[in-house]
């Protein structure tokens, strides 16, 4: 250990020879710490110089003369200056250590970052999926500028809850844990990104904030009556006069196919001789599927409406337009632009709206109804689990999950048929017929 230098005393320090660097004392910390220092002029008293290193970074100030022979008034002794040094230490580590805190702050990632950079990766991986998702996280998550401005560093699964208690009421559960996916995907790819500036348990904290609601029993399933369905599909083609709505209302009504799936329809999916529809199958799941399209038969009053938009048009062109609009040269104002398919389920939001509140049916009815009231019906109808699930393009296990109850009413009915009559018939007596 280097031998205190002989800096504590006057006498000492009068023996020392001038030098422009200042001799320095460990007062703590060692090397690395805090430094007491005197700088010798070549006349006159000198000056106690203090010194703080930490992680690579020096702060060097003067203090105050020396007790020196012939000092001014202001001269503070060594134990005095060592108290100086410690405390001016104290109060400059405080600073470097807040402006350390604000540049990990600034390059720390938040929220928005989160979402912003999934966004991109999950367009990269697929452009429709990853469109919906920007589309959601935008709208419900970064609109929140509390939530979306909050560092990952300080994101706790009480934060996303009070998010959660943000969004609008009328958020269906299923569309609530849909968001969830997207956000705890975002959030935990953000988190891997950056694992070693951010707490351990940042994970555990995503994960439990962003636990799936729990849906109720019957939550997936608004069944309709036949004549509701009819109230729909003509209250659709009232609300759109352009009746690209109705079209697909009517479609959706008629196949039980999903949203996805009809906007894919093309004209040459429309068999008009064979009286049926070739409906795209989905593209949920990973595995390849046997087949392409799905044949489902449609009624005659169905062909009838469509034979409008299908006259004169090629087989591989959209069946279903609608129209696009952009703003015009007066403010506020939007006019029609082009027509195109239908791309994201939003875009019927406003129109299924007020077909909606015309059709007179409870207001908290979803498109995706039309779906369930068809597989319901080809079940009361006596149609095998297997075939409804294929015309829908769903397995029988998801049928006997969400539409048990309509099963047993259906087949009980098939069942009754084979009820043998247990009581003693009695014998039927033969009437003489006249020769």
């Amino acid at each position: 250990m280097p031998k205190p230098l002989p800096i504590d005393t006057a006498a000492k320090r009068g023996k020392l020879p001038a030098r422009k660097n200042p001799y320095w004392q460990g007062v703590s910390g060692g090397r690395g710490g805090v430094s007491l220092g005197y700088r010798k002029p070549a006349r006159g008293a000198g000056s106690w110089v203090a010194k703080l290193v930490i992680d690579g970074k020096r702060v060097e100030e003067r203090l105050a003369p020396a007790d020196d022979a012939k000092a001014d008034t202001d001269a503070i002794s060594y134990p005095a200056a060592v108290t100086a040094s410690l405390a001016w230490a104290r109060e400059h580590f405080a600073r470097l250590e807040a402006a350390v805190d604000a540049e990990v702050a600034s390059r720390a990632p938040t929220v928005r970052s989160a979402v912003v950079n999934y966004g991109m990766s999950r367009r990269a991986r697929s452009e429709r999926a990853g469109r919906n998702a920007e589309g959601r996280l935008a709208k419900y998550v970064l609109t929140d500028d509390a939530f979306a401005a909050l560092h990952l560093t300080r994101l706790t699964a009480g934060a996303i809850l009070a998010w959660r208690r943000r969004l609008p009421a009328r958020l269906a559960t299923s569309s609530v844990n849909r968001l969830l996916n997207d956000l705890r995907a975002a959030l935990n790819s953000e988190a891997d990104q950056h694992r070693r500036g951010l707490p351990a348990g940042l994970v555990g904290e995503i994960k439990s904030g962003t636990k799936a609601t729990a849906a109720a029993p019957n939550a997936r399933k608004q069944i309709l009556t036949d004549v509701e369905v009819r109230r729909i599909v003509e209250a659709a083609a009232v609300v759109d006069p352009s009746g690209d709505f109705g079209h697909l209302v009517m479609v959706s009504a008629a196949t039980g196919a999903r949203f996805s799936q009809i906007a894919r329809l093309t004209v040459g999916d429309v068999q008009v001789d064979r009286m049926r529809i070739m409906v795209p199958t989905s593209r949920k799941g990973r595995s390849v599927k046997a087949t392409e399209h799905i044949a489902v038969p449609i009624g005659a009053d169905v062909l009838a409406n469509l034979q409008p938009i299908l006259a004169g048009r090629n087989a591989r062109e959209p069946l279903l337009l609608r129209w696009s609009h952009r703003r015009s040269d007066q403010p506020g104002r939007w006019e029609r632009h082009e027509r195109r398919a239908w791309g994201e389920a939003y875009e019927v939001e406003k129109p299924w709206a007020a077909t909606v509140a015309r059709a007179a049916v409870p207001a908290d009815t979803v498109m995706l109804s039309l779906r369930h009231s068809s597989i319901v019906r080809g079940l009361r109808a006596g149609l095998p689990v297997r075939l409804v699930g294929a015309l829908h393009d769903t397995s029988v296990q998801m049928i006997e999950q969400h539409y048990a109850a309509y099963i047993v009413d259906a087949t009980e009915e098939i069942a009754r048929r084979a009820v043998m009559t247990l009581a003693p018939v009695e014998p039927t007596l033969l009437q003489p017929v006249a020769a």
